[in-house]
């Protein structure tokens, strides 16, 4: 209402119901607010051009965001220059609307990639939330290495690599702890805990990178080495962690020592051999060297291949026991 040839500017709905109506009674007039009429009837279709109503042009615009009109705008205006101000005027519109549309869509693609970015931040949670249960299903609670379950899993997918695999070849321990139950007894399962998590850190010194650590429970433990599939080297490897256990621990000033029984199992000579079969050997061995004395080791005779091997008896169990030095 700026320009004094605009004797009135009538908005509406798409309804005709009017939201705002400014006249002016006279060129150069103040333009006022009216309340009068409610409603008016729009036109029924897109209008082209003006139409003349004694000295006034009407002329109906609609005002839309490139979709569908939200409502009209009807001029009227004294003028002879009706047909510029309106083209101005509609021009003005057109622009808004392009600009609301480029809003509308701007809000809808960042509304999207915040949703994306949201979703892929649950999946992402929900995945470690799930491997962290995973991994504490798996994992011993007091020593944070693997438990019975995490260790079967692991050497199983050893044992699932191709028979040719260096890999493939393990040499798998059973370690009992030597007078730890005494510990326990003398001073307290709170000391025993400790016993057991100073034995954990000490094994894994003995770890190569690819090597396996457990604990099944109680003081028994497990240590499969990869790529093993020489007896001499295994002997070598777990003599070493024999005198290692023989090494006292210390805590706040009180001096423990206990020591270790190691049983191996090999499956060089048979890489086919079943899970249960080699780790039922290991616990064999592990047996026969616990009740041969304090610190010995045992390797368990080789698996020999055969069709019986679902129904035959336990694998043999070497009779040959080292001492540690």
């Amino acid at each position: 209402m700026a320009d004094p040839s605009l004797a009135s500017a009538v908005v509406t709905d798409r309804a005709g119901k009017v939201l705002v109506h400014l006249r002016r009674e006279r060129p150069e007039a103040e333009a006022t607010l009216q309340f009068e009429p409610v409603r008016i009837t729009p036109p029924a279709t897109q209008p082209t051009g003006s139409r003349r109503s004694g000295s006034l042009s009407i002329r109906w615009s609609a005002i839309d965001a490139g979709v569908e009109p939200l409502g009209w705008l009807q001029l009227r205006i004294w003028s002879s220059s009706t047909d510029t101000v309106l083209a101005l005027l509609a021009r003005q519109y057109l622009v808004l609307g392009g600009l609301a549309t480029v809003l509308v869509g701007t809000l809808l693609v960042s509304a999207q990639q915040t949703l994306r970015r949201q979703n892929r931040k649950r999946e992402l949670l929900h995945l470690k939330e799930k491997a962290e249960l995973e991994h504490r299903a798996l994992s011993d609670p007091l020593t944070g290495v693997w438990n019975r379950r995490g260790v079967e899993q692991q050497l199983q997918r050893l044992l699932a690599q191709p028979l040719s695999a260096p890999q493939r070849q393990v040499a798998v321990c059973m370690i009992d702890l030597d007078d730890f139950k005494p510990v326990n007894d003398a001073y307290g399962h709170a000391v025993g805990d400790q016993v057991l998590v100073a034995v954990t850190r000490r094994l894994g010194g003995f770890l190569r990178e690819d090597d396996i650590l457990g604990r099944l429970g109680g003081d028994e433990f497990i240590l499969i080495f990869r790529g093993c599939a020489d007896p001499q080297i295994s002997r070598k490897l777990a003599t070493r962690i024999v005198i290692g256990l023989k090494a006292p621990f210390f805590f706040d000033g009180l001096q423990v020592r206990i020591g270790a029984s190691i049983g191996i199992a090999l499956n060089a000579a048979d890489p086919s051999e079943p899970m249960e079969s080699l780790l039922e050997r290991a616990d064999q061995a592990m047996y026969v060297a616990k009740h041969g004395g304090k610190g010995h080791l045992i390797i368990a005779e080789a698996h020999a291949p055969s069709p019986r091997d679902e129904t035959s008896e336990r694998p043999a169990v070497g009779h040959t026991a080292d001492s540690a030095p």
